[in-house]
């Protein structure tokens, strides 16, 4: 069995926690002793944390010149979640909490009390438009307050929104989130702002990780955060991702592996790079690692629930609904191959949630402007 290990002590998750300590809330987890010490010894009024979808370290590395200003400003790498994927690392971000506490494991959740996977973020069964049996909103188990309200809890601080999802003040693209931290940055309260923009994830997903089109776009966003902050008084902006991503080849188990295919009792759920599965109950555990290792070994690890539990690839806590939808086993990507459960799954041309460095260490950039 390959060791995988991920450090939430030096994380997202700790990033968020120190940002609540900053803003005098009680932390959930361990916080960064680098952030901590920045934050306290300057005092700032603003606080901005930027998260730029799918910029891990080595895609920044491989995207922008030695001398751009994002690379300039980095700090060190950090962890992000497991599995590394926007809907469990924006979660930690925007809780503070790991994915076995907020319960987002990734893009699909399989739910044993209606036996549905549902994409959590669209709340609809996975690869389809029909609508669950129990929505997602409805489910009190996902549900948790956000650092943004936790700090406005506290009554001594204020804390915005500059992202796409904010019903009242939406930001779609760099250049409405750099305008809403400016304008937000120059009123006389002590302030958090959480910002985020899709890209370069879109991006990676249609294009790739080595587009032209790719490095022209992140060059002008690098541009045009350097300009901003330039102008920035009393603030500290910390940069990271949710992530990194990969260039992406496909297993269809459908068709590739039918008899793999015919042992399962439902479809995947999580992720194609970290695949929960379900066998069926007449179906031997033996037969079914002998075809793993007959087919996928050399791109994939495998892990029985029990070892992900043990190893707290998901965070410390153990919860029932982590271990309905880890089925009795995960496959995880260790290599450039994501794994399809039939011709209805995406196909993009990169993509997350594997187990390499290149997925999850991302960047902690940080930018002073006291």
């Amino acid at each position: 069995m390959k060791k995988i290990v991920v450090d939430y002590k030096n994380s997202l998750v700790s990033v968020s926690n120190s940002i609540l300590k900053y803003f005098e809330v009680q932390p959930f987890h361990e916080t960064m002793k680098e952030l901590d010490e920045i934050l306290e010894n300057k005092k700032y009024k603003n606080v901005v944390l930027l998260i730029l979808d799918g910029l891990g370290s080595y895609n920044l590395t491989e995207m922008l010149k030695r001398n751009a200003f994002l690379k300039e400003q980095k700090v060190k790498d950090i962890s992000t979640v497991f599995p590394p994927t926007t809907t469990a690392a924006t979660t930690s971000i925007l809780t503070g909490l790991t994915p076995s506490e907020h319960n987002w494991y990734g893009w699909d959740m399989y739910f044993k009390d209606t036996d549905e996977t549902i994409s959590l973020y669209l709340d609809k069964l996975k690869d389809s438009h029909k609508e669950p049996k129990l929505s997602v909103k409805k489910r009190s188990y996902m549900q948790f307050k956000s650092i943004i309200d936790l700090i406005n809890d506290t009554k001594k601080a204020k804390a915005y929104y500059a992202y796409p999802f904010d019903t009242e003040n939406p930001c779609y693209d760099i250049d409405e989130v750099l305008a809403r931290i400016t304008k937000l940055c120059k009123t006389k309260d002590k302030k958090f702002i959480y910002s985020y923009i899709e890209k370069p994830d879109k991006l990676f997903h249609e294009l790739g990780v080595h587009s032209l089109k790719v490095v022209s776009e992140m060059e002008e966003i690098n541009q045009k955060i350097e300009d901003a902050t330039s102008k920035l008084k009393d603030t500290l902006v910390i940069i990271s991702a949710d992530h990194g991503l990969v260039k992406t080849k496909y297993i269809n188990i459908q068709k590739d592996i039918p008899k793999l295919y015919d042992m399962l009792a439902r479809t995947t759920a999580i992720e194609p790079r970290a695949a929960a599965i379900k066998l069926k109950d007449e179906v031997k555990k033996e037969e079914f690692e002998e075809l793993f290792n007959k087919y996928l070994k050399n791109a994939f690890c495998l892990l029985t629930k029990e070892e992900v539990l043990d190893l707290q690839l998901f965070g410390p806590q153990r919860n029932q609904y982590l271990e309905d939808t880890l089925g009795d086993y995960l496959i995880v990507a260790t290599r450039n191959y994501c794994l399809n459960y039939d011709d209805n799954s995406p196909i993009f041309k990169a993509n997350h949630a594997g187990f390499t460095k290149k997925e999850m260490l991302v960047p902690l950039i940080i930018i002073d402007r006291k």
